[in-house]
């Protein structure tokens, strides 16, 4: 098929919300409209007039919707929506989300006789339960989450981890791999000040503050780190901002770490994120939630390592003591994991140097996949017609 696509992606999640999958979408739509494809997205109004001007270039369809948190969001479905889809005339349609765009997508690629695909960027079990509070609730809407993917044409996951808990979900079928992509290009850094203090040994943790993203864990690490090796000569820098931060300050007071952790809040400029990159020594990510962490690979740009969970998607780019280091999942196993790390200059410094190598391809290849992914959808969805 040598036609160009005109692709409908349907989201719950997108600018001006920050995140993996808004990240994802920002990048990739560029990449689809150099191959020459036809774009259009499709994601709800964050009660923000005109937010669409605020991204030259994309052609954003935006729905109304109630606001749960800065995050969180329920989209509002109606019939102008539905028309200019319509109209728009896809020849396939593309969620990346959960929750009602998905419901949509399926509805309309149905009405429309048109192949639907998606990719799962989430673990929308504990997303939800986060949000919800609700066993009940979490179940029957991944119920549903299972139902939607069961329709697709294909779906494609980002990591390992994504195809067991896709499968777990109640997904019949084998999903395509995409993992996400790197940008080497863009690394300009500019300094600004820190008020941190000089000369430490500096941990980042870079991304939303929310509890999802097992900052709970990493603070009773650092805590375990001063009460069994007597070690504070560490800066721990929270690059993000998020609906759990206060509750985080409390812990960090708490703990007894108030000299030691630093809240930097929202970096929304890049070239600033990179300088706290290079200026940082290890990046504590021991998340379970995501599925391809786009932090692990931004970091491996500035030769910044990752120390991660063995057994989960942001541990599975990690060569351990290579190109990253790896810590099964316990308090102690990751507190004398880093103290390792920082006592063992030889080993940290070969790990720093090479986590450069970290594997990852291209956003520009990984457009292509998703292309061809797409193709290969139609072509499935047209054969199985006749």
């Amino acid at each position: 098929m040598d036609k160009k696509l005109k692709i409908a992606i349907f989201t719950d999640c997108f600018f001006p919300a920050t995140g993996g999958t808004e990240n994802v979408i920002k990048t990739l739509v560029p990449l689809f409209q150099k191959l020459g494809d036809k774009v259009r997205i499709y994601a709800p109004n964050y009660h923000i007039k005109g937010v669409s001007q605020d991204l030259p270039g994309y052609d954003v369809y935006r729905l109304k919707s109630i606001k749960l948190t800065d995050n969180d969001n329920i989209t509002l479905i109606d019939k102008k929506f539905i028309k200019n889809v319509k109209e728009f005339a896809p020849d396939i349609i593309y969620f990346v989300t959960g929750a009602i765009m998905a419901k949509w997508a399926i509805k309309l690629g149905q009405k429309l006789g048109v192949p639907v695909v998606a990719t799962l960027h989430t673990k929308f079990e504990q997303a939800w339960y986060n949000s919800t509070k609700s066993h009940i609730i979490t179940n029957f809407m991944i119920r549903n989450l299972a139902k939607y993917f069961n329709n697709t044409t294909m779906a494609s996951t980002l990591s390992q981890d994504a195809v067991r808990t896709l499968k777990k979900y109640g997904y019949k079928y084998e999903p395509v791999f995409i993992q996400n992509g790197i940008n080497k290009q863009n690394t300009t850094i500019t300094p600004f000040e820190l008020n941190i203090p000089k000369n430490r040994f500096n941990f980042l943790f870079c991304g939303r503050l929310e509890k999802i993203k097992n900052l709970d864990f990493t603070l009773k690490v650092l805590k375990n780190l001063v009460e069994k090796y007597s070690y504070r000569d560490f800066n721990f820098l929270l690059a993000g901002s998020g609906s759990y931060e206060n509750n985080l300050k409390r812990k960090v007071n708490r703990y007894g770490l108030k000299d030691n952790v630093f809240f930097l809040g929202q970096i929304r400029d890049k070239s600033k994120l990179n300088y706290v990159y290079s200026i940082s020594n290890l990046l504590l990510f021991p998340s379970t939630f995501e599925m391809d962490s786009l932090v692990v690979i931004e970091a491996s740009v500035f030769n910044l390592p990752t120390l991660a969970l063995n057994g989960y998607a942001c541990g599975e780019r990690i060569i351990d003591n290579q190109t990253g280091f790896l810590s099964e999942y316990d308090l102690n196993a990751y507190a004398n994991r880093i103290w390792e790390i920082v006592n063992d200059k030889k080993l940290y410094d070969y790990v720093k140097n090479n986590s450069k190598n970290l594997k990852a391809s291209s956003w520009e290849e990984i457009a292509k996949q998703y292309q061809k992914f797409f193709i290969d959808a139609i072509n499935k969805y047209q054969s199985e017609k006749k």
